[in-house]
Formats: structure tokens, C-alpha cells, sequence
């Protein structure tokens, strides 16, 4: 799948150590932002980024890029919602 935005795992060590693998791609922001937020939950030992092309979104030894998750309650059905969409 060849997404726009992608959820990149680094080797160990440095951030220079380079891209291991990227683990997801996917054309939709938020799905891609709760994807990373999983990944980095998962693999929090290793750097993961969250990427726009070259661009970088969110990484995952920064947590304040973190997109924040909140589920809010909406025509009787939960919907999942970032803090920086409100």
C-alpha cells in the first residue's frame, strides 16, 4: 500500500543508524496518527517516526509530538479524535 504518510521503525542506536523498515503507509492523517501512536506504544524502546514524505510529524523520543488520542461520545457512537484537531 503506498500511503502519503509513513510509520518508520529505526535500528537500534542513534537516529543516523537509519531506517530499519516502514512498518505502514496510508493516505489518511488520522488513521496513520493512531497507527504510530501504537507503534511507539509497542516498540518504545526503538525510535519510530511518523512521516509526510520527508517531512516529520511525530517522533516517538519527543513525546511532545505525540498526537494526543481522546474518544468522545457522538450520536450515540465513539468516535476517536486528536487533541491538535480540535
Amino acid at each position: 500500500m503506498e500511503g502519503k504518510y509513513s510509520i518508520e521503525l529505526f535500528r537500534d542506536g542513534v537516529e543516523g543508524a537509519g531506517i530499519e523498515k516502514i512498518l505502514v503507509r496510508h493516505d489518511s492523517l488520522t488513521v496513520a496518527r493512531a497507527l504510530y501512536k501504537v507503534a511507539a506504544l509497542n516498540c518504545s524502546e526503538r525510535l519510530i517516526m511518523l512521516c509526510d514524505k520527508a517531512r516529520v510529524l511525530a517522533r516517538s523520543d519527543r513525546p511532545e509530538t505525540m498526537p494526543e488520542i481522546r474518544l468522545a461520545q457522538k450520536g450515540g457512537r465513539r468516535d476517536v479524535r486528536f487533541a491538535r484537531d480540535e
